[in-house]
């Protein structure tokens, strides 16, 4: 780790107040019931390349964008492209659509990384619309992919989800903040996302964060945290 060269990593994310990114559907749902994402795009300003997970992409094809010409003109100012780079970690990518937003709603570059599951038509497919990387048999290679994307340029990068993925940077000790906006709704299920999915951690590889600051709205709660490194 002393001498991986990657980005600032931090993670932007809403949850419901039991931790849900979504409902047992998978469906993109409101955490708080004012449904206010300010936070989430505001975010996007200050990120060189914004990362999904495969699901978080197959299921919300999210453009990932800014959402305002202001927040354009923004990044611009801070001597960036007017959109971030948009990247997808996704080890079969072989059901993938290209037609939705994600490849062809505004202007930011585009990468997937994907392992040797995706079959090599499928990725030409996907080379029209972006940039691929191989990295892998059946998992995708966090590391060498945060290496790529800080050879690529991208000094900060945002992570929006989803519990997979989350779950497996954390386990690499890849993510150096957390950005939270916890809302007021209840969303239960056993079976659905949370922030932080995958095998879990044990009592000897828990996780541990300190607080920095947590602001109080009339919906929903903001908390950052910094991860504390082993």
């Amino acid at each position: 780790m002393e001498n991986l060269k990657k980005p600032f990593v931090f993670l932007c994310a809403g949850m419901s107040l039991d931790g849900k990114l979504s409902n047992y559907k998978k469906e993109c749902s409101a955490i708080s019931s004012d449904n206010d994402r300010k936070m989430l795009y505001d975010y996007r300003v200050i990120a060189d390349a914004v990362m999904i997970g495969g699901n978080t992409l197959q299921l919300d094809d999210s453009g990932l964008t800014t959402k305002s010409v202001e927040r354009q003109n923004k990044r611009v100012k801070l001597g960036k492209s007017s959109e971030p780079m948009k990247v997808s970690v996704i080890s079969d990518a072989n059901n993938l659509k290209t037609s939705g937003d994600f490849f062809n709603k505004g202007n930011g570059k585009r990468v997937i990384f994907t392992t040797k599951k995706t079959l090599q038509k499928k990725i030409d497919e996907i080379k029209k619309k972006a940039k691929v990387f191989i990295l892998g048999d059946n998992w995708v290679d966090l590391k060498k992919a945060l290496e790529i994307l800080y050879e690529l340029g991208v000094k900060k990068l945002m992570v929006e989800g989803g519990g997979t993925l989350i779950y497996e940077l954390l386990k690499d000790d890849l993510i150096d903040e957390i950005n939270l906006k916890i809302g007021d709704l209840i969303i239960g299920g056993k079976n659905t996302v949370t922030l932080c999915d995958g095998e879990g951690f044990d009592k000897l590889n828990v996780k541990k964060v300190k607080f920095v600051k947590i602001t109080k709205k009339p919906n929903f709660l903001i908390l950052k945290a910094k991860i504390i490194k082993n």
